[in-house]
């Protein structure tokens, strides 16, 4: 696997990424999602490159479509955008200041294969038609938590484990790569308030969550993205 280059269509950008867009790429949180754009090429910072090698190794063979369902500031679309093989690659997020800067990364390298907006996963299930149909590679990391309990960012939940597999299925055609935290006690310290508040605490257990998924997918364990969070491919029945 080589180093990621998104340089499709490079002659047509504008000029330069403003200084602001460049700091916020670089220093805003969350420090692993941290990137540089220089050449007209994305440069991950270490934390994201570490992770990127080791999602972008499950990605199908072509990587034909794919859907970040948490696309922060937009690395994962935008690198699956520059690959000539893959036809679209949508990011949603409800961060618009995230939204903002991927979005202006995309215009920068005029990667027009790459979409940017602002949906939730249910607002994207009931669009996706409108927006090409389910994709082939859907990614889910680090967000199964926040999409069951809300978080400060969106209140909006799916307190039902077989609710949220089911419009998972729905958006994905071919392979769900999810790396999430499977049990509270692994949660931020503000997810098991939330969850503890809402009386949702007793649900939301890794055997729970393997449960819902195996009922609708095939399930294939790859190790640890990060230490404690499990790594899977999940395949739709």
């Amino acid at each position: 696997m080589t180093e990621p280059a998104s340089d499709r269509e490079r002659s047509s950008a504008p000029a330069g990424l403003s200084e602001s867009v460049r700091a916020y790429l670089a220093a805003s949180y969350p420090a692993n999602h941290a990137y540089t754009v220089k050449g007209g090429r994305l440069r991950p910072g270490r934390k994201l490159r570490r992770r990127w090698r080791k999602i972008a190794a499950l990605y199908p063979a072509p990587l034909a479509s794919l859907a970040d369902l948490s696309s922060s500031k937009g690395y994962f679309v935008l690198e699956a955008a520059g690959r000539e093989e893959c036809e679209r690659a949508l990011g949603i997020d409800v961060h618009t200041d995230d939204l903002d800067a991927a979005e202006s990364v995309r215009a920068h390298l005029a990667l027009s294969r790459a979409r940017f907006l602002p949906l939730r996963l249910a607002e994207l299930a009931e669009r996706i038609d409108e927006l090409g149909g389910r994709f082939q590679t859907v990614l889910l990391i680090n967000t199964y938590p926040y999409l069951y309990f809300g978080s400060r960012r969106s209140e909006q939940s799916y307190p039902d484990h077989d609710e949220l597999f089911e419009l998972l299925r729905s958006v994905c055609a071919g392979r769900l790569i999810f790396s999430n935290r499977v049990s509270l006690e692994r949660c931020p310290r503000h997810i098991q308030e939330r969850a503890r508040a809402r009386g949702l605490e007793a649900g939301y257990t890794e055997e729970a969550i393997r449960r819902a998924a195996r009922s609708r997918f095939e399930l294939t364990e790859h190790g640890r993205l990060l230490r404690g969070i499990p790594l899977w491919t999940l395949t739709p029945r």
